[in-house]
Order: structure tokens, then sequence, then C-alpha cells
């Protein structure tokens, strides 16, 4: 049987708390602290926020809310982690989720800097810097195949899996992995450890980190004692922890950074798709290079050849016979024009010489017929004869030497006379 006096049932235990803090001592309270979270939405904010000057880790949180369904707002987002702010509201405590909440409806800034965790932050990366650790051309280079991937992560992780994934899905290889806490009080001293056990082992490159969080949760990505064990490991650390807004100290010192850890499994090895890729391009190129060197070596073997044959006493004659046979054209050609020329210029003067001689043998023989004509006149054995006929300058014997309408000279003894054909009877 149940001591009723001693033992209480969830529900009665709940509703005990319940009625605790709706006690009017819970009303309208102040409380301070510095904001290690902040987050807003469009119709609520929240913050958690601690004491000052306890690390985050082992400080007590409180949640606190504010309602922004009737368009104030607060100027939350004015407000930045690591700010010092004394906030004012009800308490309120919620039976399903056994959590307590502040609804507070008025929020003051304390002190506007970064809190003490930061300038912690700050005093660690100054000293890193001082040491060479944030030069980035310290950083090392990225094998570009590697054998054995180290990883230090949580073993229960989303991070875990979602890097073997990528890592098998674009290029299988081996993976060590070193596990550690990733959030809470002793995550530094773990994920620490995991790094120089890492870095002893027979590893290629190193991916840290975890799938993201708050920034309570990867504060231990700030401590000093992580940061210089990634940056003084051997081989090259790839960071992935996930927060945007603040970069851990962790990115800052390690040699390639990632928001998430596909993406730093993403930057290990080349894809099996981009090293098809890759050997396309080679074999394109390669064949190309070699058909270009062909085709090079085929031209100058060509132009040897042409070489050589115009070298040979063969084609030392063959070329002497081509001049001759050019010369021999060409003479020819001027020899036939010339004669052609010439032979224009004869058959011209021929003409004019034939036309000439014609002319002057005519103009002769028109003066010697008139001469014998002269000399038949004197001629006594002629002297019976009274009168002739003349055409042309020709003696007419015939009646078929002359037409109608010629012009015939009669020449008699004592004189010649003009004389005009109108008819002519043949006998």
């Amino acid at each position: 049987m149940i001591n009723d006096k001693k033992s209480f049932s969830v529900k009665e235990l709940s509703e005990i708390l319940k009625s605790c803090f709706e006690n009017p001592y819970f009303k309208n309270i102040s409380v301070y602290g510095e904001i290690y979270s902040l987050k807003i939405s469009a119709r609520f904010a929240y913050l958690e926020i601690g004491d000052q000057g306890q690390k985050q880790t082992t400080s007590p949180l409180l949640k606190i809310a504010f309602s922004l369904f009737y368009g104030d707002d607060y100027h939350i987002d004015e407000y930045k982690v690591g700010d010092v702010v004394q906030v004012r509201g009800n308490l309120s405590y919620y039976p399903h989720g056994s959590s307590v909440t502040l609804w507070a409806n008025q929020i003051t800034l304390l002190q506007s800097q970064q809190g003490k965790t930061l300038l912690l932050k700050q005093k660690t990366l100054e000293k890193l810097d001082k040491l060479g650790y944030l030069d980035k051309k310290e950083k090392k280079p990225l094998p570009k195949y590697c054998q054995r991937v180290g990883i230090v992560t949580a073993v229960d992780g989303a991070a875990y899996q979602d890097i073997l994934k990528t890592l098998h899905d674009r290029f299988p290889t081996n993976t060590v992995l070193f596990p550690c806490q990733v959030q809470g009080k002793n995550a530094a001293s773990t994920i620490t450890k995991a790094i120089l056990k890492a870095d002893e082992s027979d590893i290629d490159c190193l991916i840290i980190g975890r799938g993201g969080g708050s920034k309570t949760d990867l504060s231990c990505f700030d401590d000093e004692k992580v940061c210089l064990a990634i940056a003084r490991c051997q081989v090259p650390t790839i960071t992935c922890i996930g927060h945007t807004i603040d970069i851990a100290i962790a990115d800052r010192v390690s040699d390639y950074r990632a928001i998430t850890p596909t993406e730093a499994a993403s930057l290990i090895n080349p894809s099996l798709e981009d090293i098809r890729t890759a050997n396309a391009d080679y074999y394109f190129k390669f064949k190309s290079a070699i058909e270009t060197i062909i085709y090079n070596r085929e031209q100058q073997l060509t132009y040897f050849y042409q070489q050589l044959k115009s070298f040979s006493p063969m084609s030392k004659i063959r070329n002497q016979k081509d001049k001759l046979s050019i010369i021999h054209r060409r003479l020819k050609a001027c020899k036939d024009q010339i004669l052609f020329r010439n032979e224009k210029r004869y058959q011209s003067l021929d003409t004019s010489i034939r036309s000439q001689w014609l002319k002057i043998l005519a103009e002769h023989k028109f003066k010697l017929q008139s001469l014998f004509q002269r000399l038949d006149k004197t001629n006594p054995a002629d002297k019976k004869i009274k009168s002739q006929i003349f055409f042309n300058g020709e003696i007419v014997d015939s009646i078929d030497k002359i037409h109608e309408s010629d012009t015939i000279k009669i020449v008699f003894k004592d004189g010649e006379a003009l004389s005009v054909i109108k008819e002519v009877h043949h006998a």
C-alpha cells in the first residue's frame, strides 16, 4: 500500500510545483546574467542566460521567453551572445516538459560587451596569433589522395555517419575513429586527447567536429588546449563545427574549415565521377596532343622528302629540262608573235606595192599604147588606115569590146573625137 504522506504521483507533484511557481513571490521578478544563446522567430524569442564569470559548461542556465504576438519585439535583435542583461518577468513551470521558463516582459542591457567567455576567446586568439597558428600561409595542404582518414567526433553522433557516407560515396577510403565527447564538461579534454592520439597514428588527414549546435554546445572548440592540439597536428586538419555566426577558434587554427561534416568529407579525395571526368579530359588532351605530334612529324617528313628529291641529280636534270622547256615555249611564242606582226606588215606592204605597181604599169601601158598609136600614125605601111576606135586606151577591133553607154575615142588621120555608144548591133 502507498504511503500517502511520503509518496506522490507525478501529476500531484507537477501540480505542487506549478502552484509553487504561481506564487506571487515569483511574479514580476528580476534576474541578470550573461546571454549564452539567442533564437528569434516570428512569434517568440528565446534566450539562455547564465552566471557571468563561470564556464558555460558548468554554469546553471535559465530559459527566458518573450512573446512577440502583439508586435512588441523588445529589440531582441540588438542583443548578442555574451552581453550581460537584466530580465524581468514571471516564472512558469511547464509540467509536460518539467521545465522552468521565465516569461519576460522587459530586458535591459547591463554590460554591452562580449562577456567573460568571449573575452577569454579573444585572449586565446591573440596568443595563437603570436604563435603564428592563425597565419594562412602556414596551412598544410591536403594530399591529393588520402588512404587513411582520421575522425575525431562522437561515436553515436550523426556527424560520424555523414562523414562515413560521404567518403564512401565519393571515393572509398579507410577511416579511423578517435571517439570523444563533443559537448559537456569533459568535452575539451576528451577532444584534446583524441587529437593527440590521432596525430600519433598512421593517417593522412584528420576531420574534427560535430553537427552544429548552440554556442554553449560548441564552447569546447574555443578551448585553448583543443586549439593548440589542432594547430600542432602534423597531418592536415579539417574542422566542421557548423557555427557560422561566431566562428570557433578551432576553425581558425585548422588547415581547412567546413560548415558541415558532409562538406568536410567532400574536401578529401576527388570523387569517382570527378576522376572519370578528369580521365576522359586527359585522354582527349593526350589524344589531341599525339595526333598533333604525328601530323607535325608527317609534315616534316614530307618536307624533308621533297628537299631530298630537289637535291638529287635526276631532280636537278628535270628542273633544268623544265626550265629549258619553259624558255623554249617563251622563245617560240615570241617568234610566233614577231612572225605574225611581220607577216601582217609584209602583207600590207605587198598589197600597197602591188597596188602602186599596177597603177604605174597601167599608166606606162597607157603611155606606151599612145606612143604606139602615134607611131602607127607615122608608119608608112599603115597610111591606108583612115581612122581607129579606142576604148579605155585599147584599140577596139571587135564589137564585143564595147557596150551601150560606153564612151569611145575615134582617132582620125587629122584628129580625135569622143562618142557615146547608144546601140550595139551584132552581125
